[in-house]
């Protein structure tokens, strides 16, 4: 029951949307083409290098399925305040350059403020349940740093021709490096867990 991605919403523009279409649905709650726009126009994810057009409008739908998940896994758990709101606006509005800039954009699509804050709700959920759910930080063993340091950095520098810096100058940055692979690990499969609870059904395809 999947249905072609219509090529004028290829690059989504803050433009008034006459028809609408459903692009996924989480047990009953629908996100239609529009949401995926508005995505794509407000929050701050940007095009990865080289990435196409479609498959970012495909991962934009991909993040607001989790952002649906998510809300209603932990809706009743978690309330939004407006400090939490606050976090994920700054966010939209450093994109969008100034607050007449967003304005704009949400005048683009139709849309006052009160429809600006219910439409950022799952995001803004999604954003403090990982900031309560996981640790800012997590501790790399130096064991794994040296390892990490003798089986792939050394070797890479020594088969360029390139005079390596040494396990001590170097440490303090594969730290970061395996951390921040880490938490994304654990992330992504903490995340893929609780989505398969819920039937999550896309009915866009990506064009080939």
């Amino acid at each position: 029951m999947a249905c072609a991605l219509l090529p004028a919403l290829m690059l989504p523009r803050p433009e008034a949307i006459l028809v609408d279409r459903i692009a996924a649905q989480v047990n009953d709650q629908l996100i239609t083409l529009h949401d995926i726009e508005r995505a794509v126009a407000l929050f701050p994810e940007a095009r990865r290098e080289n990435e196409p057009e479609d498959q970012f409008f495909m991962r934009t739908l991909d993040d607001l399925i989790t952002y649906r998940v998510i809300a209603l896994e932990f809706g009743a758990e978690f309330t939004v305040n407006e400090e939490d709101r606050e976090a994920v606006q700054r966010q939209i509005l450093q994109k969008a350059g100034s607050l007449e800039a967003l304005r704009a954009t949400l005048d683009g699509f139709a849309m006052g403020w009160g429809d600006f804050e219910a439409f950022i709700r799952d995001k803004v959920l999604y954003e403090k349940v990982l900031r309560e759910k996981f640790p800012a930080e997590l501790v790399i063993p130096f064991e794994e740093i040296e390892e990490y340091y003798n089986r792939v950095f050394l070797p890479s520098r020594l088969q360029m021709g390139l005079e390596p810096q040494s396990l001590v100058e170097m440490a303090p940055q594969i730290e970061s490096y395996l951390r921040r692979q880490r938490m994304e690990k654990q992330l992504s499969d903490w995340l893929g867990e609780i989505r398969s609870a819920y039937r999550i059904e896309i009915k866009l395809r990506s064009p080939r």
